[in-house]
């Protein structure tokens, strides 16, 4: 096959798709992802979700709609923040920022992007706000950005200020910038920056927080106000001299927003409130029973202060009376803030959602119709549900700081738990009927087939112990386990599990020292890994006790890409790697060869290939991308991504 390089390019110049041969897949939408505190334009709320801007129409508060998303116009990483000046929309990325105009607020159409900010081939981006016409950028690798934006479309920079790298927050307040953000030795640091001068900002003074303590610092105009373990109150009226003027124990809470002389603060037990009428001798009112598990992000918007959470909700308080907030309205990040995995029936896609539990979405447009919330401990920790499987009307989730949960699909719009196992750190699962076989990926390994005949009363039938296994495929008597090293060699583990309470090790091939991914063919002699060296790999596992290296492809890039994940369909294989998904033509096993890389906005962890051909790659932050098959790909999808 010649493999001849061919650049396709959107008209906005970015580059979306390296083409070697004749593409199986069409991105058709990019869903989902990390969130960015909101900006609003008239009655809409902008929100930065993944790798794509949501809009909601707040005309209602009670009732947000979403009414768009930037699918079109997916960025090349997890936006950071937004910033609003006039009727441009501006996203930063990690290399850029985009350009968004609002001529239809509903609809914002990218028109141009500025990723020349800085002369620097290390841009990490991690901040973004605005005030007038300048847009303030916070770099981690280059300090604090200050870019003319008089002219919409044309922007420049016209001041590198090295020396301050923290920017989680950052908010502007006439001629004074306050940053905040968490030190490399993991301390909350707030700048305090004059920027009358935008040509010369200069820094003022800083304040340095106990991170084991404060989670997050929020940022006012004469008050820094630290949360986590204590509320803090800092006087920033004169930053060369910042003052601790309050200072009390709380229960646990992650964000909080000020709305004139009251605070309110969101933790899992509610929603805090605060009189701050007096800064020094701020006192708690009340709190307020509301699920704020979580809170990724808070802002005090026109319609209403405004907490979006990890449990993938929006929360918008009715503050009609400040000191006595009620639930206004509320709305859902579609497909979710941080969706790991997907599992399959006929009709719906199963999501496993990181805080919560699972969601459940009709497949054709990926809308929610129910969502199973688990009643583990609000321990992010014991809720990070790593990984689904769904077989026979059940999901089963791996929780990783828990075990595993059993939900009833029977009514799809309303999930429940059948029961549940405690199993150390689970991240890899598949169910056969009344038989679950998972495996662990921290400490030592350990593999194990479970008894979910009774799932009220679930149990361990055998067990074996195993490399760190991050993901497994079951096929007829054998279980293929991929598995990374630590007290025992990783690669290829093929387990025969024809008697499920003594699971036994049949063959094993550590030519990947670290395999983080597996699939076999359908005959079971052809098995695949992705390897974390940037390797795929084809073995013949037609002997089970002496799987053999067919072939091998090092996947290309700047640096050698980690492959997480493989699915195959046919003759292609899909890849999951650091710069995105691979697809590889391996209708040769011995000569393995890369057809296309469509690049995605984060690594792409996990795989999920749906009945009609579908596949979902995870990637975290960036959200999820679906890929449909070009055949019945439709025009709701952008050109090759």
């Amino acid at each position: 096959m010649k493999r001849s390089l061919v650049i396709l390019a959107l008209l906005s110049g970015l580059l979306v798709c390296e083409v070697f041969g004749q593409a199986t897949l069409r991105r058709t939408d990019a869903i989902g992802g990390g969130v960015t505190s909101p900006v609003v334009h008239g009655n809409y709320m902008y929100i930065g979700t993944g790798v794509t801007v949501t809009v909601w129409n707040m005309a209602d508060p009670t009732h947000p709609a979403l009414v768009g998303r930037t699918k079109r116009y997916p960025e090349r990483a997890p936006i950071v923040g937004l910033a609003l000046i006039g009727k441009y929309l501006y996203a930063g990325w990690s290399g850029g920022i985009s350009i968004y105009s609002l001529s239809d607020p509903a609809n914002p159409v990218r028109v141009s992007t500025f990723n020349k900010y800085v002369k620097s081939s290390f841009k990490q981006m991690t901040g973004l706000t605005s005030a007038g016409s300048h847009i303030y950028l916070g770099d981690a690798n280059n300090g604090l950005i200050v870019v003319d934006a008089s002219h919409p479309l044309a922007l420049k920079t016209v001041s590198v200020t090295s020396g301050i790298y923290e920017f989680d927050t950052m908010a502007a307040y006439g001629t004074r910038l306050l940053t905040s953000g968490t030190s490399f030795i993991g301390d909350r640091l707030v700048h305090v920056i004059d920027v009358s001068s935008p040509a010369a900002p200069v820094e003022l003074g800083y304040l340095s927080l106990d991170g084991s303590k404060i989670l997050r610092a929020v940022l006012t105009p004469d008050y820094a106000i630290a949360v986590g373990l204590n509320l803090q109150v800092y006087d920033l009226r004169n930053p060369a001299h910042i003052v601790k003027v309050f200072g009390a124990r709380i229960s646990e809470a992650d964000h909080a927003i000020r709305h004139g002389n009251v605070l309110y603060l969101a933790g899992k037990n509610g929603i805090q409130v605060w009189d701050f009428s007096k800064p020094a001798a701020a006192k708690l009112l009340r709190t307020v029973p509301m699920n704020s598990f979580a809170p990724d992000v808070a802002a005090n918007t026109p319609f209403g202060p405004v907490f979006l959470t990890h449990l993938d909700r929006g929360l918008v308080l009715g503050i009609r009376d400040p000191r006595n907030p009620v639930l206004a309205g509320q709305f859902t990040i579609p497909f979710g803030v941080a969706a790991n995995a997907a599992a399959f029936d006929s009709e719906h896609t199963y999501v496993a959602e990181e805080a919560y539990g699972l969601a459940a979405l009709e497949s054709k447009d990926l809308s929610e119709d129910g969502r199973f919330n688990t009643t583990l401990p609000r321990d992010l920790s014991q809720r990070d549900m790593d990984n689904v499987s769904v077989d026979s009307g059940r999901a089963y989730l791996a929780a990783w700081g828990y075990g595993v949960l059993i939900v009833d699909l029977s009514d799809p719009s309303h999930p429940s738990e059948l029961g549940r196992l405690p199993y150390p750190f689970p991240a890899a699962i598949q169910a056969r009927g009344n038989l679950v076989y998972v495996a662990s990926a921290t400490n030592d390994g350990v593999f194990s087939v479970l008894d979910v005949s009774d799932p009220k009363n679930a149990s361990v039938l055998g067990s074996l112990a195993t490399a760190q296994i991050l993901d497994l495929t079951v096929r007829g008597r054998y279980a293929y386990l991929a598995g990374r090293s630590f007290s025992v060699p990783g690669g290829l583990t093929i387990v025969d599990v024809s008697n499920p309470s003594a699971p036994l090790q049949a063959g094993q091939n550590t030519d990947c020292a670290d395999a983080y991914g597996v699939d076999v063919s359908p005959n079971n002699k052809i098995t695949y890994i992705a390897c974390a060296d940037g390797s795929f790999d084809i073995l013949d596992t037609s002997d089970k006790t002496n799987p053999v290296t067919l072939g091998r492809l090092a996947l290309p890039g700047t640096q050698a890409p980690a492959v997480y994940s493989v699915t195959v369909a046919g003759a292609t294989a899909y890849v999951g790697n650091d710069y995105g998904v691979d697809e590889v033509d391996v209708s040769d096993p011995k000569n393995p060869v890369q057809i296309v890389r469509h690049p995605t906005g984060f690594p792409v962890r996990r795989l999920s290939k749906s009945p009609d051909g579908r596949i979902f790659a995870f990637t975290g932050l960036a959200g999820a991308y679906e890929y449909t098959p070009v055949a019945s790909a439709t025009s709701a999808g952008s050109p090759q991504q």
